[in-house]
């Protein structure tokens, strides 16, 4: 082979060099272009579902007037508390909570009697007939008795237990011990207990004598005392394990106001039932107060309570 072809040789390798280095490079950037392809753009669907879309202001506001209502709400409820359920013949029925829990009540409240087999009814009075037309006492009769009665507007006479485990811990229960006695204090005692719901109750009681044992067994459990005077408040203001004292409107004043946080104790009022009643309430401060009609006084907490 000559020295002319050997130069042709030459070039033609070089050539054929330069023409792979080319086909690489080239290849090189395809696949970069494709990994940059895949990188930005081939899993945005992929992105659309994973990651949520950031709230627009508009569902932020809307969240937050959502929040506000469900405070304002929950504060109104928080110095309410639904005497007898609601106002009506069938007070103390299903009937009568049931209304005051829509109309936005926290706080229930039951009177209770014990039956001859030792269970906790709810009646304001041991006496049935001016709850059932029926002559006797609760006290006096067994369950199965009690279980047949028809209140006046036609509803069985309730159970606690029945009453707690209808509304659980979605509501708070102000239990109104009415009768004082070993064998009372026990049966409330043995509810509360076996009920789960310890925290959620509050035990009333127009007599130092139930609250007094209440407080032994139930140290944390607020102690709301029902006074019936001017008098009987004096005295409540002394008992350390008075929490709450509730007066008649007639004594609803601001000196016995500033006279119960003076001794470290809420004060409350019973029973409003008109818009001025609990307006006055409101104005004065009150922290609590039993009302037949929960919902007029939700819709007056939310417009004239100021914390």
């Amino acid at each position: 082979m000559n020295e002319q072809e050997n130069n042709r040789s030459g070039r033609r390798r070089r050539s054929r060099k330069r023409k792979l280095l080319t086909i690489i490079v080239l290849l090189a950037l395809c696949v970069a272009a494709s990994i940059y392809i895949l990188a930005h753009f081939g899993n945005s669907d992929y992105r659309k579902t994973e990651e949520p879309a950031e709230e627009t202001p508009a569902a932020e506001e809307t969240a937050d007037e959502e929040a506000a209502e469900t405070a304002a709400e929950e504060l109104a409820a928080s110095h309410v508390y639904s005497h007898r359920g609601s106002a009506g013949d069938d007070e103390l029925t299903f009937a009568a909570y049931d209304r005051a829990v829509e109309a936005g009540s926290k706080y229930i409240e039951a009177d209770i009697v014990v039956s001859g087999s030792g269970t906790v009814y709810v009646a304001h009075d041991d006496y049935a007939f001016d709850m059932t037309g029926v002559e006797g006492y609760f006290s006096g009769m067994a369950d199965s008795q009690i279980d047949k009665m028809k209140t006046r507007s036609g509803s069985s006479v309730i159970k606690l237990k029945d009453l707690f485990d209808r509304y659980g811990d979605s509501v708070n229960y102000i239990v109104d011990v009415k009768y004082v006695g070993a064998r009372n204090i026990e049966a409330f005692t043995i509810i509360t207990r076996t009920s789960g719901l310890e925290d959620n109750i509050i035990a009333a009681s127009s007599y130092f004598d139930a609250l007094r044992p209440l407080d032994e067994t139930f140290p944390d459990m607020t102690k709301l005392y029902v006074c019936a005077d001017q008098a009987t408040f004096d005295v409540a203001l002394d008992k350390d394990y008075v929490d709450v004292i509730s007066v008649p409107k007639k004594i609803m004043t601001e000196d016995n106001l500033k006279a119960a946080h003076e001794h470290d104790k809420k004060f409350g009022a019973w029973t409003l039932n008109t818009e001025d009643e609990i307006r006055s309430a409101i104005n004065l401060g009150a922290d609590s107060y039993f009302t037949d009609d929960t919902g007029l006084a939700i819709k007056l907490e939310k417009e004239y309570r100021t914390e």
